[in-house]
């Protein structure tokens, strides 16, 4: 953040700001205190950011709130305009340049309305007492080196943990050029809150989730520590969670589970993004996935094959289902085992098939009398 505004000094606006035509202050001291009139009047103070070229700056139009404003009104101004004209939030080179300048102004206006006895010494002398143009005791000098920077982030580590949702209100605009400024993605993730505006979020991140073919025949919970990046203030920090996933039995690859607002945060001026958990199925050593069913591969010597045999099948949830043979098998033939595949995820109840696919092993060789007997025997058969 400060690396786009930094190395600005707010000096340099000031030379804009002084009299133009060399004139009289606006901004005149009596017996009755600050003479606003003329000033209120000028051009200068047509718009709120009209000051940067007007004889004297209006703090209060500034910020937009009125004289008799509260220490809260003048922060919630403050909190509003600084994040609508940080510079880091405009892309365009133009316009970066102007929101720079309104971006100084506005700390300018709150440092002094702030502070209760710059505040006082602007009430009764204006831009020139504050700036040390006029003597007095109550004459408070203005800090020309402040930079507008450091008073953003001051103002906002002044929580523990920058809340993205505190600084906007609901009426709000989003500022969707800063959002992909950001990298993240704009327009507002499905679930995400509606007093949120759109698109104020840090990249989506997604992780694969590698889950067993048991885990997700039979629904278990996963607890996984996660390390997301955060923000206080402007310092960012490693925050550890635990999550817990709840898998439902039936979940197909590519399931997503979306934890909302639970990834990194790019930025102190944005949400944390979304972390999304995506399904990996690991390879397992029996089975196969294909939709609700499953596959099982079953290497049948050739005699077998042709006279018959019995084997077991161990299930997912550890039951032996027995399969018998009569019938000649055939090299890739197979079998279907109805209702013992895999659950569906909208309906436990119901289940795909399990499916034996039957490799046919051949004999590598054969001696000249074992061929002879094997003709003999299948002369007859076809």
């Amino acid at each position: 953040m400060r690396s786009c505004i930094g190395g600005i000094k707010l000096s340099t606006i000031f030379k804009n700001g002084v009299n133009r035509g060399g004139g009289d202050n606006l901004a005149k001291a009596s017996d009755s205190g600050f003479d606003r009139s003329l000033a209120e009047k000028s051009e200068g103070f047509s718009s709120p950011f009209a000051g940067l070229s007007g004889k004297s700056k209006d703090y209060y139009s500034v910020l937009g709130v009125p004289r008799d404003a509260t220490e809260n009104d003048i922060k919630k101004a403050y909190r509003k305009l600084a994040m609508k004209w940080h510079p880091d939030k405009h892309l365009d080179e133009n316009d970066k340049k102007a929101a720079e300048e309104k971006f100084k102004l506005i700390s300018e206006a709150y440092d002094v309305l702030s502070d209760p006895d710059k505040k006082k010494t602007y009430d009764l002398y204006g831009e020139e007492g504050i700036k040390g143009n006029m003597s007095g005791d109550d004459v408070h000098f203005f800090n020309a080196g402040m930079d507008p920077a450091d008073l953003f982030n001051k103002f906002f580590s002044s929580s523990k943990t920058f809340s993205f949702t505190s600084v906007f209100d609901d009426d709000f605009p989003p500022f969707s050029s800063f959002v992909h400024n950001m990298g993240a993605k704009g327009g507002r993730s499905p679930g995400s809150s509606g007093k949120n505006p759109e698109g104020y979020k840090s990249e989506t991140y997604e992780v694969s989730l590698l889950l067993s073919l048991e885990e997700l025949y039979n629904g278990c919970k996963k607890k996984l520590k996660i390390t997301r990046k955060r923000f206080n203030g402007t310092q960012s920090y490693d925050d550890d969670k635990l999550v817990t996933i709840d898998v439902k039995a039936g979940w197909n690859e590519g399931t997503t589970i979306t934890f909302y607002g639970e990834g990194d945060q790019s930025s102190p001026l944005l949400e944390p993004g979304d972390l999304i958990f995506k399904v990996k199925t690991k390879e397992h050593e029996r089975f196969v996935r294909e939709g609700n069913n499953l596959i099982y591969k079953c290497h049948v010597p050739l005699d077998k094959a042709l006279t018959g045999f019995q084997f077991i099948v161990k299930s997912l949830d550890n039951r032996e289902i027995n399969i018998r043979v009569d019938d000649i098998v055939t090299p890739n033939s197979r079998r279907m085992i109805p209702k013992e595949g895999m659950p569906s995820s909208k309906n436990p109840s119901k289940r795909g098939d399990l499916i034996i696919e039957f490799e046919v092993i051949f004999p590598k060789s054969l001696t000249s009398e074992r061929k002879k007997i094997i003709r003999e025997v299948l002369a007859n058969t076809f």
